[in-house]
């Protein structure tokens, strides 16, 4: 099993000391590096890539977003994950334009840390309950009017099914057991369905179900 290579990026010392503590154990996750602000991280990454960094948003010069932004163009294959106390949907649909592919609040549970991270590292996206459903009910109060688009995209009863269970924060495993497919079966209907709407990633994919009032919270 290969190893998952971590830059932590917080400018709280025992903030990185409390992450470092809980991932201790965790014999597949080794924290190569650790740096208080974001242009410390860019001089890091001239010389260590990582598999996944680790960042906070609220840090001295660079904030997270911005930072973000300049890593997901000059490193793509580096995934991000944010950890941040700041779970509101103006800070989260901005991770996400910036590149970011996990979201969680700093009082997350070593649980669904450890989780998130196996899943950026296995090509996923994780977004916690919590940070979804904030923005997930705002952008339903603020598309209420707005015309139901499904039948213009010609998606399949079953992409529909899929689309509603990934949007309501559903793992493929559980798409899978859901609707008794396989979960190869299931990453191929989202992979259908992003060509189809011309969506990028699970993330857009909750945004649209929202906006176009597919689910409903």
């Amino acid at each position: 099993m290969r190893t998952v290579k971590i830059i932590l990026a917080d400018d709280h010392r025992m903030f990185r000391d409390g992450i470092k503590s809980l991932l201790s154990d965790i014999d597949r996750i080794i924290i190569v590096e650790e740096v208080s602000s974001g242009e410390e991280l860019l001089e890091k990454l001239k010389n260590c890539e990582p598999d996944i960094i680790i960042l906070d948003i609220t840090m001295p010069g660079l904030s997270g977003i911005e930072v973000s932004k300049k890593i997901s163009t000059i490193y793509p294959e580096i995934k991000i994950l944010i950890l941040s106390m700041h779970t509101t949907e103006e800070f989260v649909i901005n991770a996400i334009k910036a590149g970011v592919r996990g979201y969680l609040p700093k009082d997350t549970s070593k649980e669904e840390l450890v989780d998130a991270i196996n899943t950026l590292f296995e090509g996923g996206e994780y977004f916690s309950k919590l940070v979804s459903a904030n923005f997930l009910k705002s952008y339903i109060s603020n598309y209420k009017v707005e015309k139901n688009l499904m039948e213009n995209n010609a998606l399949t009863t079953r992409e529909i099914e899929v689309l509603k269970l990934a949007a309501l924060g559903g793992t493929n495993k559980e798409i899978a057991d859901k609707l008794f497919i396989s979960v190869k079966t299931v990453d191929s209907h989202k992979h259908n369905i992003m060509l189809k709407l011309k969506l990028k990633n699970t993330a857009e994919m909750v945004l649209y179900a929202v906006k176009n009032k597919i689910i409903d919270l």
